[in-house]
This record gives structure tokens, sequence and C-alpha cells, in this order.
């Protein structure tokens, strides 16, 4: 007798057509290279995964002007410009679902909205990510550092773009750190829109100028190795999966991820450890895989915590090689399992290349 898998949705924002939707800025001809290989990476890698665990029957939703992955048993393609709409439809059909979706214009809060209240229906699927307080967190660069500071972890103090059009404001950061100095937006992703300053009273020309005083902060450039740490959360709990390098390129006042070595950072492994622990306890509605982004200053033996990100990142892509073991499974167990106990992992340098 043949027994019949629950479906699994897998959506990753930019290869599942969002940035067609409207909401997102729509149009044909707004999707960067650049993010559409990184998105490809990271939802084959999770669809390989899942599909060598020949558990569940996978669905994955894939922009109609690209190819599907071979890793789907089903694939529906998205070629409106109501990429919200569509996910709305497909979630009523699917038992699980798996999303990957960038901060950058609310993307990832709203989409994790729309998840979380299918799931809070009768028999709705079930959302295999981080719940709302978490997204929040993530999704803001401000309330993000109000948490790590309040957690007495290491973090860069940060600026709202229009305190700094007060002289009082201005003259209290500029007295902090007199150096270089980068503007974020304030629900970026990634390196998107981040841009290098040689003083802050240049950031401040910038924002001025380009009017993005209300949508970008500034914060002191700490210079040092750009890093970053795996880990799975559940409960308050955090168990690390791997301690990584960045490979991090400035080119005319920006920046662009090129490429991540997964476990180049292992040496650090406890210190990660400590900083995720206490991460988790701060998120207690943290559910599955969080990537953080960190800065370590090697002159002064200190590491700073600059971003959470409360979804998969292209270490994933890396991580069941790392791991020695299947990272999609490790997850699942993570989140469904009760108990759920960490096994033994292994601590492999990976390179992924972007």
């Amino acid at each position: 007798m043949k027994i019949k898998k629950e479906k699994l949705l897998v959506c990753e924002f930019i290869t599942a057509g969002g940035l067609r939707d409207s909401r997102y800025g729509g149009g044909e001809h707004d999707l960067p290279e650049s993010l559409l290989k990184e998105g490809t990476l990271m939802r084959d890698a999770l669809l390989r995964d899942l599909s060598a665990l020949n558990q569940y029957e996978l669905v994955v939703m894939h922009d109609a002007r690209f190819p599907q992955s071979n890793y789907a048993n089903k694939s529906i393609a998205v070629d409106t410009d109501d990429f919200r709409k569509a996910l709305k439809k497909h979630l009523q059909k699917v038992d699980f679902v798996w999303l990957i979706a960038p901060e950058t214009d609310a993307a990832l809060m709203e989409l994790t909205e729309i998840c979380l209240a299918e799931e809070a229906k009768e028999e709705g699927a079930i959302f295999l990510g981080c719940g709302y307080d978490t997204t929040l967190i993530g999704t803001s660069k401000t309330l993000c550092f109000e948490a790590l500071q309040q957690a007495g972890i290491h973090t860069l103090p940060v600026y709202g773009g229009d305190d700094l059009l007060s002289e009082d404001f201005f003259a209290q950061a500029l007295k902090q750190h007199a150096g270089k100095w980068v503007a974020k937006p304030e629900d970026g992703a990634g390196c998107q829109g981040i841009h290098l300053f040689d003083s802050l009273h240049v950031l401040r020309d910038w924002l001025v100028k380009k009017e993005q005083t209300l949508h970008y902060f500034a914060q002191p450039y700490q210079a040092g190795v750009a890093a970053s740490f795996s880990m799975l959360c559940r409960d308050s709990k955090a168990w690390l999966f791997s301690c990584n390098t960045q490979k991090i390129m400035c080119e005319n006042g920006g920046f662009a991820l090129a490429g991540v070595v997964v476990n180049g950072q292992s040496q650090l492994w406890q210190r990660f450890e400590t900083i995720a622990r206490k991460i988790a306890k701060i998120l207690p509605d943290a559910l599955g895989y969080v990537g953080v982004d960190l800065i370590i200053d090697t002159e002064h033996d200190k590491i700073y915590v600059l971003e959470i990100n409360p979804r998969l990142t292209s270490s994933y892509v890396g991580m069941s090689e790392a791991l020695g073991v299947n990272a999609a499974k490790l997850l699942l167990d993570g989140m469904l399992a009760t108990p759920f106990v960490m096994p033994k992992i292994a601590k492999n340098m990976v390179e992924v290349k972007l």
C-alpha cells in the first residue's frame, strides 16, 4: 500500500517571482543577477536535502521567466504581478511551508505574517520558520540594535538618519567616531543598499540629497574580519551549526558578498556559541535556522554582532557537507521533534562561491 506523503511548499522569494509583485517594486526587469544566483543556490540546496529524505511531496513556486528546479515534485509558475495572492492560494493546499525571503521592503515580515495567519487556521499549513517577534527584530536594524544592547551583546550603535539633522545629535555621533561611517537601509538584507562614507558629514549630505533620512540609519564603520554563524533555535535555546568567514568586497562605495567559507572561523566556536545562546534567550519565538552576521575586531579581540537573519542564509548552501549530516533533516527535527537531541556534527570547511 502506497502511503500518501505530506506536501511541503518551498517558497524562495527571488526565484518564486517575488520581485514581480507590485508591493515589492514589480516590473519585468527588476531582478539583479546576483540575487537570482544566490536565491537559486539556497532554494536548490534546501530542495536537494529535502528530496534526499524521501519524506515529503515537494512543491515549489517559481518565476515563470526562469527554469524551474529539478528537485521538486511539483513546480508552480508565477507569471502575475501578485506574488502574495499566489502564495496565499497555494498555502491552502499544502501541509508545511518553508519560506526564504529578504528583509528588504518588509518582504520577510509580510510573508511571515501571511504564513502565520494560515497556520493559525484549523489544519492550516505549518510554518517552518521564526515567529512574529523574532522576524520583526531581524527586519528592523534599530530594533535589533536595541535587543542586542539590552542583552549585553557587543554591537555597533545606530543613529537614525533623521536624527542626524539635529546638530546636537550629529555632534554626539561625531564625538563617538570621527572616522568612516556606513549608511544602511532600515530593512535591508545582506550588503544590499549599504554605502561607505569617509566621514559623517559626507554621509549626512548624501542622506539629505537623496531624501533618505527616514529610510536609512548611520553606523560607525568597524574594520575587521567579516564573519557569521548559523544556528538552530527553538524554545529560547540555540545549537550552533557553523562559524563562517564572509568574503565581502568593497567597491565604488558599496559592499557585495562574493562568497562564504562555512566553518572558516571554527577556531572561534566556543565564543560564537556563547553569543548564539545569548541571542536565543532574547528571541523566544525563534524557530529553525537563524543566521547572525558579525565583525571580528582582531586588533582589540572583540566580536560585534551586526545583524540577525531569521531565515536561511547563503551559508546553508554548504551546510550539509559542513555538518556531515542532512541539514534539512536536522532543522526539521529541531523544529518538529519532541524531544530534540542534537546529533554529533562535523566541522568541515566548505567554500560557497556566489
